[in-house]
């Protein structure tokens, strides 16, 4: 049996690095039914470098370029509505795939039949590809893991990445939420794992990078913002959970939400708008729809805020 397992490349101005993602998908053991890549209106040269790519691998490599900039959920979105694979799976431009990547991950899935999605444990990179710390040490999550995902009961509070999923899912879930502006992953990942089972490999399989052009221009108090828009627009979802799942997924926002509005006030107070900083961490303590205990407050104090730093 062929499987047909379609991965998209979203692109927007990462020149630098989109060779080296492609090539890392070009170089799977076990080769992609067809490659997507989307380019969000690049202007540094990223749609002259795809074009090269399609034309050296046609019926292979679909490139699509937007004459606008749509922004992260939008272009992942129009990425999702083109996969005609049974399978699919997603790569950032400035990231990269190990060569086992697909291969280890379907061997998952047929010793897991009953889940329709799988991810693994990945490396974190600086911007010249080496290697500073590995996501997870020791077993990830797997099964039922929407408590997890909710709650970001994750490494340095990030949710699994370049997860493998089965077409179907979306047909059910549907894709991206276009109206987020950030946290679109998280959401999907929600919804995502409400429903279905999931598989995970302890092996790294993919490099995620971290530097400066990466890193949210998005305010700090938007992307707060979009964290909780996420949370109120999943509620339901667990809502149908146990009295203890939910109030264990709940206690773990309270604490990341606290520290994330900490973050905020602190920095706003480092930049000398003390009277801003008082106000944005007043209002999350008068309107966050998880009323924060003095507990969760004075952690967040206690810990400084810290919060692993990511793209969004």
């Amino acid at each position: 049996m062929i499987l047909k397992i379609s991965v998209f490349i979203t692109s927007y101005n990462q020149k630098e690095y989109l060779s080296e993602a492609i090539e890392s998908v070009l170089n799977q053991t076990l080769r992609p039914f067809e490659i997507i890549i989307v380019d969000d209106c690049s202007s540094d040269g990223s749609q002259k470098l795809i074009r090269y790519y399609a034309e050296r691998y046609p019926g292979v490599i679909r490139p699509y370029f937007h004459d606008k900039n749509l922004g992260i959920s939008k272009n992942k979105t129009f990425a999702q509505k083109q996969v005609r694979g049974e399978w699919l799976t997603y790569l950032d431009g400035d990231d990269r795939f190990l060569p086992e990547k697909l291969e280890t991950e379907m061997a998952v899935l047929r010793k897991n039949p009953d889940a329709r999605v799988a991810y693994s444990n990945f490396f974190y990179i600086d911007d010249e590809g080496r290697r500073t710390k590995q996501w997870l040490e020791g077993s990830l999550p797997h099964g039922d893991v929407f408590t997890d995902v909710f709650g970001r009961n994750f490494p340095r509070n990030n949710v699994f990445r370049n997860e493998l999923v089965a077409r179907e899912c979306l047909d059910e879930i549907g894709f991206y939420d276009e109206e987020l502006v950030t946290h679109e992953d998280w959401d999907f990942k929600i919804r995502l794992t409400s429903r279905y089972r999931v598989a995970a490999c302890s092996a790294c399989l993919s490099e995620y990078r971290i530097h400066d052009r990466n890193v949210s221009r998005v305010p700090m108090e938007q992307l707060f913002g979009q964290m909780l828009k996420v949370y109120q627009k999943n509620r339901w979802l667990l809502d149908q959970r146990c009295a203890a799942d939910k109030a264990a997924v709940e206690e773990r926002l309270r604490n990341f939400f606290a520290r994330r509005a900490y973050c905020i006030a602190r920095e706003h107070i480092r930049s000398r708008q003390v009277s801003k900083g008082l106000k944005s961490y007043l209002s999350f303590l008068r309107n966050s729809p998880l009323k924060p205990t003095l507990t969760n407050v004075m952690n967040s104090i206690l810990s400084g805020g810290k919060l692993a730093s990511a793209r969004h």
